[in-house]
This record gives structure tokens, sequence and C-alpha cells, in this order.
């Protein structure tokens, strides 16, 4: 438990240094997890990182980040566009067509660069899965970063925020089929191409069942002005169906972030839950839960790789390229919209903004072998870069153009 104390103190400084300096809490947290792990810690203090962080104790700590990101991944879909609806009056034509563009640019420079890269990045990695994870990984946005970047940069737009929120929304989408596919496409070469096949389609069925049964039986749950009134077992059903809808999935051979998201969908709209949630489950899980998620996600990276300079230069590439080819291709998507160059500009560096769901396909290909530990450092950083880097880009851009009228859209921070 030493080890955990440590991470929270850590966590909890580094975090509010984070917020200091105008960036989101989750760079802190992530930090802690870097200073702490073998290559700082370890190397300032070999005997008593050895003794905090024996390996065996590891496998603990992962248990608990594990359900800090199920935790996480349930309350990110009250921060949808869908949820705040009066927040959006556009088109969905718009973001469909801007998701399109940034998504397919982004993912073929992403499998690209893999390709060229695998033998220095990637040598013992199977070719495929290694080439089709780094384009999905550089395509993704972090919706709950995206937020709290909008809410704190007051000069961007209710037209700019709603459209990057709703293609943030796509993106979302095309990432989680990203993943179920990459993990059956991996899983097909492991086993047969026969058990992958029905493993979909019950993942499938096991979707209607959750938004065509269970939702319906919850709303008519709810209906009744005693079950609203009842918080506990608001919680508890939810609670419940979420770590059964996990553990499903997972059995299904799919990751156990898909079986949440599945839960959340199903009780996002219970009268209440969303306040009762926060004023309970929520406020302890960020205070502990969910910085030991990102913390562990930091302790997992090896610095000894970047003392490489191959490493800082598939580093710089990789970065470089995915924020060309989400700007560029948001911007080339908003304009055939017909969308001011302002705007998609704007669109296009809140879309490069990377973040949670990065963390969790980044755990899923470290988890299923179709990335390197080298690879996990590299997508880290980048994905660190791309949240520091948002807000000061933003900022630049809106004092050489100007900016919109304030927008203020509910977020986590």
């Amino acid at each position: 438990m030493v080890q955990v104390s440590l991470i929270l103190i850590f966590s909890l400084v580094l975090g509010r240094l984070a917020e200091k300096v105008g960036q989101s809490r989750m760079i802190g947290e992530i930090s802690a997890g870097l200073l702490l792990g073998g290559s700082v810690f370890g190397v300032l203090w070999p005997q008593g990182h050895a003794v905090v962080f024996f390996t065996d104790s590891l496998e603990d700590l992962k248990v608990l980040a594990d359900l800090g990101l199920v935790l996480l991944m349930f309350e990110v879909v009250w921060h949808t566009p869908f949820m705040h609806a009066e927040k959006i009056r556009h088109t969905r034509l718009i973001p469909f067509v801007i998701t399109l563009f940034g998504v397919s640019l982004t993912f073929l420079i992403g499998c690209l660069i893999a390709t060229i890269s695998k033998e220095s990045v990637a040598p013992d990695i199977a070719f495929w899965p290694y080439v089709f994870f780094c384009g999905l990984a550089l395509s993704v946005t972090a919706l709950p970063v995206l937020i709290r970047i909008i809410n704190h940069l007051r000069h961007i737009s209710v037209s700019t925020a709603s459209i990057a929120l709703s293609s943030a929304i796509y993106t979302d989408v095309f990432a989680w089929v990203g993943v179920a596919f990459l993990v059956a496409f991996y899983t097909a070469e492991k086993t047969n191409i026969v058990g992958v096949l029905i493993n979909t389609l019950s993942l499938i069925a096991f979707c209607g069942f959750s938004f065509y049964v269970i939702r319906p039986l919850i709303s008519l749950l709810y209906r009744e002005r005693a079950a609203q009134r009842n918080k506990s077992m608001q919680l508890v059903f939810a609670i419940c169906y979420c770590l059964v809808s996990a553990e499903v999935t997972s059995k299904l051979g799919f990751h156990q972030a898909i079986g949440v998201v599945i839960a959340a969908y199903v009780f996002c709209k219970v009268p209440g839950l969303e306040h009762t949630w926060r004023r309970t489950v929520g406020s302890f899980a960020h205070v502990f839960f969910i910085p030991l998620f990102f913390a562990y996600s930091g302790l997992r990276v090896s610095f000894d790789y970047f003392s490489q300079f191959d490493t800082w230069l598939w580093l710089s590439i990789f970065a470089v390229g995915g924020f060309f080819g989400k700007v560029v291709g948001t911007y080339l998507g908003g304009r055939i919209c017909g969308l001011s160059p302002t705007i998609a500009m704007e669109v296009g560096l809140l879309m490069n903004t990377k973040g949670l769901v990065e963390l969790v396909i980044l755990s899923i290909g470290l988890q299923l072998g179709v990335l390197s530990e080298k690879a996990y450092g590299i997508f880290l950083i980048v994905a660190l870069l791309s949240i520091v880097m948002t807000p000061p880009l933003l900022k630049f851009f809106a004092k050489l153009y100007g900016g919109g009228a304030d927008v203020q859209i509910k977020g986590i921070k």
C-alpha cells in the first residue's frame, strides 16, 4: 500500500501543478507514473524502488488501475454532445464529413509511418496488427480532454465547439470499432476465423440485448417515483451491470472498456443517476482509482529506449505526422462543408487532442502484444505532446485571427 500512497501524493501534487499552468490534470498524473517508474525513481534510488515497486505488487496495482478505467469510461458518456443536445444546432453531416477526412488522412499517415518504422520500433511484432494499430492510435481524439480545453479557452466560439465535440463522437465510434476489429483480427491469426466470427456475432447480440431489452426495462423501472428516490439502488444496478458487461466483453475476447461503454449508454439517461454518481462514486474515483490508472500508464514506460537516437526520430515523425493528418484532414473536410477558414482551422487544432481513448488503446495494444514497449513509450509521449500543445496553439491562432463567442460545456478535469 506504500506504492499506492506514493502514487496518489505525486499525482495530486503534479496534477495541481499541471492545472496551474493551464493543462489537464491527466498530464500531471501520467507524469507521476513516469517519475516513479524504473527509469527515474529506479535510477535515482534503486534500492527504494525495488522495495516499493516489487514485481508482485504491480499486479495488484494493475487491478486497481483497471477498476479506475472502468469507472472513468462509465462516466465519459455524460460528456458527449448527445447528452447536451441544446448545445448543438447544426446538421450532423458537417462533423461526419470532418471526421471522415481527419480520420482517413491521419490513419493512412499512421499506417505509412508504421510500415517504415516497424523494423526499428517493433521488430518482433506481427506486421499488419502493428501497422493497423499505429494508424488507429494516431487517429483518435480525446473527448473529455477536448471538453476541458474548450471550457478553459474562452475565445472558442459555440459553432467551433459544437462541431469539434460532435466530430469527436464520430471519431470515438471509429476508435471503438477499430479496437474491436483489431482484437478480432489479431485473435484470428492465433486461433481460427470461425471462433472470432462467433465472438463478434455474440458481441453484437449482447449490444442488442443491452439496448433493446435492458435499457427499456431500466427506463420503465425508473418511471416510478419511488425508484427515482432510491439513489442507492440506482448506483448498485449501474455498477453491477457495468462490471457484468465488462466481464462479458472480456470473455468474448474484446477489451473490457467496450463493455463499460455499452453499460454506460444503457444507464446514461436514468433520472438523477449522473448527479448521484458524481457526488458519491465519481468523487472518490477521481481522487483514488483514476489517478492510479493514469499513473500506471506512465509506470509502464521505459526510458531506456529514449537513449537511442532512432526513438526520438520516430517520436518526432509520429508526432508531426499525426498533427499534420488531423489538422489538414479536418481543415479540408470543414472547408468542403462550407466552414470559414478560421473555424475549420480551430476545429482541426482541437481534433488533434489525444488522451483517455488513446491511453486505453495503448494499453490494449501492449496487452495484446501488437505494440512493443518502445512503441508504447513513443505513442504515450506523442499523446502528452498533443494535449500540452493544443491550448497554446489555439491561443496563438486566436491572436492572429480573433475568436468567437464564449462557450461553456460540462466536462471533466
